[in-house]
Formats: structure tokens, C-alpha cells, sequence
């Protein structure tokens, strides 16, 4: 009787433990776009479809060449070991530096109370820019 009564616990608690998980992975779902002084300059995507978030983000490089500020490269990202810590989100992801060597990159989202977010990459250099990102 008493077993059944673990099974019985254990079959009601799972699905309220899953649904707890996906609570918090829905705040950060959906695409977040980021701009500098209008231009566009990356997409961060996020999805929980798998139970678990995951996503991608592509970083756009922007050039002022020529006096107006145009994109002239994005590069997509898949996002490595997304995790979530209160209104936190970090990720790495594996890039090439101009001159062909791979690094991990690691970002940090942190959303913000009215409901945008700021991007930074934390392994990036003292000089990486932190960006405003919207959510569509």
C-alpha cells in the first residue's frame, strides 16, 4: 500500500516539478532583437520546445564605412549550455576571431523590470559593449 502511494506522489509531482522548470524558461522565450543608435546589430532566439531552453543568437558586425552605420556580416550561433538564474540568462557560444582562431564566448542576458533585456559578453574584452535587446 505504501508503494502506491510513492507512485502515486511521484506521478502527481513530476508533471508540477516540469511545469515549475517551464515557467521559468518561458519568461526568456521568444526573439529578442538587439539595436545600437537604430541599427540593427544581433538576434538572440529562444525556444523550450525540447523541455529545456535553447536557442540562437546571431551577431551582426556593423560598419560606419562610408558615414551610415550597415551590417555587413552576421555570423548564427548555437547557444551552449544555456542556464537561467533569476533574471539572468548566460550562455557561451564558439566563435572565430578575424585571424581564424576559435574561442567560447560566454554572454550574459539580464532582463530588466519594464521587460527588455541587455546583452554583454563577459569574455569579450573590457571594451565589449553591453547591448539593449526587445523582445518581438
Amino acid at each position: 500500500m505504501t508503494c502506491k502511494m510513492l507512485l502515486l506522489l511521484a506521478l502527481v509531482a513530476c508533471p508540477v516539478c516540469a511545469a515549475a522548470q517551464s515557467l521559468t524558461d518561458t519568461t526568456w522565450v521568444g526573439i529578442w532583437n538587439a539595436h545600437v543608435n537604430g541599427q540593427p546589430t544581433g538576434t538572440l532566439t529562444l525556444a523550450a520546445d525540447t523541455g529545456q531552453l535553447g536557442g540562437t543568437v546571431v551577431l551582426d558586425m556593423v560598419s560606419d564605412e562610408g558615414g551610415t552605420p550597415h551590417v555587413i556580416a552576421s555570423e548564427p550561433h548555437v547557444l551552449l549550455h544555456p542556464r537561467t538564474h533569476n533574471n539572468s540568462l548566460a550562455f557561451e557560444v564558439k566563435m572565430k576571431r578575424p585571424d581564424g582562431e576559435q574561442i567560447v564566448a560566454s554572454f550574459i542576458v539580464t532582463q530588466t523590470p519594464d521587460g527588455e533585456a541587455h546583452i554583454h559578453c563577459a569574455t569579450c574584452g573590457p571594451n565589449a559593449p553591453t547591448v539593449e535587446l526587445s523582445r518581438e
